[in-house]
């Protein structure tokens, strides 16, 4: 029973890891697609 509780735990973490990460990469994301844009004053 240890084993399968200490099993889930870790793949709760991971999980949270692996959100973590893509959240940080789509802010990134946003951040270069803002910069690329074409600036709405510009010809």
């Amino acid at each position: 029973m240890l084993k399968t509780r200490r099993t889930k735990q870790k793949t709760t973490k991971h999980l949270a890891g692996i959100a973590k990460r893509a959240k940080k990469l789509r802010k990134q994301n946003v951040k270069m697609a803002s910069a690329d844009a074409p600036k709405k004053g510009s010809p």
